[in-house]
């Protein structure tokens, strides 16, 4: 993936993220400023009922309604100062004229200006006064049965100053504003750092796909050259009988019967990053399964002037796909022969452990230095690529084996062998969760 495509890409998740939080923002301004707006109002729609209830009710409830009951001489002192008026009440008669012009006094001249509007009896309005007062008003149409025959059959408009609220709700819209713009702010450091964070894995897999495919081109490469030069060699002598050119196709047929396990190993490995496996999990009884196993190497070791032994196994039930596991013990026990001087001994053992059982492969090599033991694991790697061609290794059997490890929820490690080589421990629980065919990531 080149720079320019990793930067596009990145820009898209960035403009991708930026959109997000910005309309998650604004959303929640405009959600908070509403319901800001209403809690403002509704103290004064309150207030505006309780006096309409007040004025339809008799003479008796007719004094001065104050906003705040719990400190009436406070409120009377900030209404002197502050505005003119805070509630007043007109009352106009059916053809729209005030009637109570003389109560009204100074404020008549501010007031004169408003006109009744039959259609709006009942319903609460927001109005402005004067260029500068705001007034929350409530119209009542007073019944001509009312007690108070002073406002039977008038119709009364109720107005509240909303000046305070008013002043609140421009100081609270500046705040958010200011709180919009630093989210603003915080979304595009956010969505910079999501862009990063979302490309990494996006990078990492596509340098091991890279990786993957040049390494595999790599080891492809070596036994068909070989097999193409044997072959071409072979050409040259037609009239060889087949016993004189028997080097040439014994080294030609060793190396397409390494290029058989290398393309095994490929599918396998290309069934693991795909996730098409199909798994079988099955109780098994593991110390005849491993002595299955096992029992084909033994003679192949012999021939080689070495000896596998399984050691004393307690016999005990575990669920496991026995053909990945038989495929892990292969892996595990050729690598160990493969690396194991002549006359030595390779074991391999297993026990319980709690809720899971160790199965253990130990040989008597050089042993794996520690640095190199988290990256024996990784695909097409090899601790001495020289020795590995001699021994037909292409550094896929263990990347296959820990997949394989993962799949069962396990872990698999390499230690020291006393006194010498190296023992890989494999940890699988006896009792593996359900599910387990999506399971393919290292752990």
């Amino acid at each position: 993936m080149s720079n320019k495509a990793n930067r596009a890409q990145q820009w898209r998740l960035f403009i991708s993220s930026f959109v997000g939080f910005s309309i998650i923002f604004v959303l929640l301004g405009i959600i908070v400023f509403v319901l800001f707006s209403r809690a403002m109002l509704t103290s004064t729609d309150q207030t505006l009922r309780v006096e309409r209830s007040a004025r339809l009710n008799g003479p008796k409830q007719q004094k001065p309604f104050m906003p705040n009951t719990s400190t009436p001489h406070k409120t009377q002192q900030f209404k002197a100062s502050a505005h003119p008026f805070m509630t007043t009440t007109l009352i106009f008669n059916p053809r729209g004229k005030i009637l109570n012009r003389t109560q009204l006094g100074s404020r008549y001249d501010q007031l004169k200006s408003l006109t009744l509007d039959k259609s709006a009896v009942g319903r609460l309005q927001t109005i402005r006064i004067g260029g500068k007062y705001n007034f929350r008003t409530l119209l009542v149409k007073v019944p001509k049965s009312n007690s108070d025959q002073t406002i039977a059959g008038k119709y009364l408009l109720i107005m509240e100053n909303i000046d305070p609220q008013k002043a609140a709700m421009s100081s609270f819209k500046k705040v958010m504003l200011i709180t919009m713009g630093v989210f603003w702010l915080l979304s595009i450091l956010i969505s910079v750092w999501l862009s990063r964070l979302t490309m990494r894995p996006i990078l990492r897999s596509w340098q091991r796909q890279t990786e993957f495919v040049g390494n595999a081109a790599h080891e492809l490469r070596t036994p068909l050259t070989i097999i193409q030069n044997k072959l071409e060699f072979l050409l040259t002598k037609p009239n060889d009988r087949i016993i004189d050119q028997a080097e040439n196709i014994a080294i030609a047929n060793s190396e397409s019967q390494r290029l058989q396990k290398l393309t095994h190993d490929l599918l396998a490995l290309d069934r693991s990053d795909s996730n098409s496996l199909q798994t079988n999990f099955e109780a098994t009884q593991v110390a005849g399964f491993l002595q299955r196993t096992i029992e084909p190497y033994t003679e192949i070791a012999a021939s080689q002037g070495k000896q596998l032994q399984l050691l004393p196994v307690t016999d005990f039930r575990a669920v496991l796909d026995q053909d990945l596991i038989h495929q892990l013990m292969n892996i595990l026990i050729d690598n160990a022969m493969k690396y194991s001087p002549n006359g030595s001994t390779i074991t391999v053992s297993a026990k319980v452990v709690g809720r899971k059982w160790q199965l253990t492969v130990a040989d008597q090599g050089l042993g794996i230095d520690p640095q190199e033991r988290q990256r024996i694991f990784d695909r097409f790697y090899r601790v001495d690529t020289s020795r590995s061609r001699q021994t037909g290794g292409n550094g896929l059997g263990l990347s296959i084996a820990h997949w394989i490890v993962d799949l069962h929820h396990g872990t698999i490690a390499v230690k020291d062998n006393q006194p010498r080589g190296s023992q890989f421990v494999t940890t699988l629980p006896l009792n593996p969760p359900t599910g387990m065919s999506g399971h393919h990531g290292k752990k």
